[in-house]
């Protein structure tokens, strides 16, 4: 089953708060240094443009967190393999985090901390260990901060990034829509990395995000809901594909990699199917399955949609620089002051190396479609933040709401920035409702 560092830090703050603790002093230290650690790691890039009240409290914790942990030794523990588990995954998600998603890991972490510290003092006499004092009064200091500039919703979504477990199958029965999700993200990882993503990878991709957009639209019109921003958040990645249609990277023979991003791909429009159905019959859905028992999990997998976009945005940016796609002289933008040889080209119809402005027209598709994605993620109604919190550990959600006072607020406020987002993708009441009958098979 994937995870997220969401679900570590609500398991950690779940164990913190049990009536009778069995942790040892050495495991909630041991916890506290991690978080620590990747509070370094987040303070040293950057919690704002530059110094900074908030960048100074946030590294007074972090130092707080790292003498605290160095009080006992190691010795390990629940707390401590959680804790580090969070660390870890902080650090895998550094490459592609900006400032708002680390001020958002920030604030989550210091409310951990605060639940460590507490839970030392209890499990020493009053007058011991002072520094766990020091821990909860940093925290105190970073969650006033993060009443004053509360983190953006996007900035959260970093924390419900899905992780796959390793040695997970790439497909089969067994594999949720979750587990894909979080493979899938993981495979354009290693393709990035290793450089070497290929034409059919993006494809397969671009067309997995657009069936996921698709089955959310399934289950959203079935519960009676407003499906209209992923109506066309589908129909935007469907034009995203064909417009990728134009250009050929040359490798059309090669094997499929079964642990690559075509195979994670099919495993995630496979789960789909499974669960939710086919797209295809939206209009028309007659089989019996309970979409309402399927909603929570499918908005989970729209909420990794994001992550997928931005890596489909970097590759037709690389793909730009590198001049590695192929394409039909003729089928490419119009250039002011055509040089000779592309000329020569057009009127022969012959194929040149597409780079520059030849992915303009694939670059814009590509990024309006990414920006209706992150619309849908940011944009939860009061029903699925409802749902969202029940879900979690209670213990975390008591605390959570009597610690930061402001909160309601600041739901509301979030609420009422993310509703222009959704009526700005809304399609016009005389556009079609049915405009994604017909599910793709292309690429997947």
């Amino acid at each position: 089953m994937a995870t997220s560092l969401q679900h570590l830090l609500d398991e950690l703050t779940t164990r913190t708060h049990a009536p009778a603790p069995t942790a040892a002093i050495e495991d909630v230290t041991g916890a506290l240094a991690h978080l620590g650690r990747a509070l370094t790691g987040l303070t040293e890039d950057g919690l704002s443009p530059a110094a900074s009240a908030r960048q100074q409290t946030a590294a007074g914790l972090a130092g707080a967190c790292a003498t605290a942990g160095g009080l006992w030794p190691r010795t390990g523990g629940p707390l401590t393999d959680l804790a580090g588990a969070a660390a870890d995954l902080v650090g895998r998600h550094r490459g592609t985090m900006g400032r708002a998603h680390r001020w958002a890991v920030t604030v989550e972490l210091a409310e951990v901390a605060e639940h460590c510290a507490r839970l030392g003092r209890r499990l020493l006499p009053p007058e011991a260990a002072p520094e766990l004092v020091f821990v909860r009064q940093s925290a105190a200091d970073v969650e006033r901060d993060a009443q004053a500039s509360p983190p953006t919703a996007d900035g959260c979504a970093v924390l419900d990034r899905l992780v796959p477990l390793p040695g997970a199958p790439p497909g089969g029965r067994e594999v949720t829509a979750l587990d894909a999700a979080a493979a899938l993200a993981a495979a354009l990882d290693r393709a990035r990395r290793a450089d070497d993503l290929t034409l059919r990878d993006f494809r397969a991709a671009v067309a997995a995000t657009e069936i996921t957009s698709r089955s959310a639209a399934m289950v959203a019109g079935t519960a009676g809901e407003d499906a209209g921003p992923l109506v066309v958040t589908g129909l935007a990645w469907q034009l995203a594909g064909r417009a990728s249609m134009v250009f050929h990277d040359g490798r059309v023979g090669e094997p499929i990699d079964p642990r690559g991003v075509v195979a994670h791909a099919r495993a995630l429009a496979d789960a789909l199917r499974l669960h939710v159905g086919d797209p295809a019959g939206i209009a028309h859905p007659d089989d019996g399955r309970d979409l309402s028992s399927a909603a929570g999990t499918l908005m989970r997998v729209v909420g990794q949609l994001p992550a997928l976009a931005d890596r489909l945005v970097a590759a037709v940016d690389r793909w730009s620089r590198t001049g590695r796609l192929y394409a039909d002289a003729r089928d490419l933008p119009p250039m002011e002051d055509m040089p000779g040889d592309r000329v020569q080209a057009v009127i022969g119809g012959r194929t040149v190396q597409a780079s520059g402005a030849d992915l303009d027209h694939l670059r814009r598709v590509v990024a309006r479609a990414a920006a209706l994605t992150t619309g849908l993620a940011s944009a939860r109604t009061p029903a699925e933040d409802a749902a969202s919190v029940l879900s979690r550990p209670s213990s975390g959600r008591s605390v959570r709401s009597g610690r930061i006072p402001g909160s309601p607020q600041r739901l509301l406020d979030r609420a009422q920035a993310e509703a222009g987002t959704v009526s700005a993708t809304r399609p016009s009441p005389g556009a079609p409702s049915d405009g994604i009958r017909g599910g793709p098979a292309r690429g997947v």
